[in-house]
Parts: C-alpha cells; sequence; structure tokens
C-alpha cells in the first residue's frame, strides 16, 4: 500500500561459516527488488514493503528480528488521520481483527504520531 516504511533490526543472526564472498548470496538476507543486503546484527535496514521483497535464513542457528513500522514521510498527517478512522471503522465492523469482539471490550485505537 506504501502507506508505511518497514524498519528490520537485527538482533540475532547466523554467523557466516566461510569468509565473505561478494557473489554468495547472504547466509540470512533481504531482497528488496533488485538489492540485496545481507543482515547484521545491530544494523536496521528500512525499507518500502510494497516493492517485491524477500527474507530468508539458510543458516543453522535462528535469525530473531525486530519489525517496526513507521508512516511513509509521503503520508501527510491529515491522511494518516483518516487511514486511522478507516481501520478502526472497519475493526468495529468486524471486517479486520478479532472477529468476536465482546461488547464490553473497549474498541481497539490507532495512533498517529
Amino acid at each position: 500500500m506504501n502507506l508505511r516504511l518497514r524498519v528490520h533490526l537485527p538482533l540475532i543472526v547466523p554467523k557466516p561459516t566461510s569468509p565473505e564472498d561478494s557473489n554468495r548470496k547472504p547466509l540470512a538476507g533481504i531482497r528488496v527488488a533488485d538489492q540485496t543486503r545481507e543482515f547484521r546484527e545491530g544494523s536496521a535496514i528500512v525499507l518500502d514493503d510494497s516493492y517485491v521483497h524477500e527474507v530468508w535464513n539458510e543458516g543453522d542457528s535462528p535469525r530473531v528480528l525486530l519489525l517496526m513500522d513507521l508512516w511513509h514521510p509521503d503520508v501527510r498527517l491529515e491522511e494518516r488521520r483518516r487511514i486511522a478512522t478507516m481501520f478502526t471503522f472497519a475493526q468495529d465492523q468486524g471486517w479486520i481483527g478479532n472477529q468476536k469482539k465482546k461488547e464490553s471490550e473497549s474498541p481497539a485505537t490507532i495512533n498517529v504520531i
């Protein structure tokens, strides 16, 4: 939808077992469109995930990432408010989110910053 930017912050990535080779596919990495990057612990990658992308872990140990979504900088504040209202309405209708919302539950809120 191009409304957000996604941040991947690698916390744990598998260690390569062989020396770096610029021609090899990274053990744990990400490809966005035609660009490929290796995940490195503590080094964030920011991407527009409306582009074709993939992530992988071909190592023997886990890959742990902290994922964060940020508003795309081209989405104006008024647009953010309207989008948040639209999603809250859809959730209240039961179209998205928890389909079995109890009447005693308060509606979910989306904070716009």
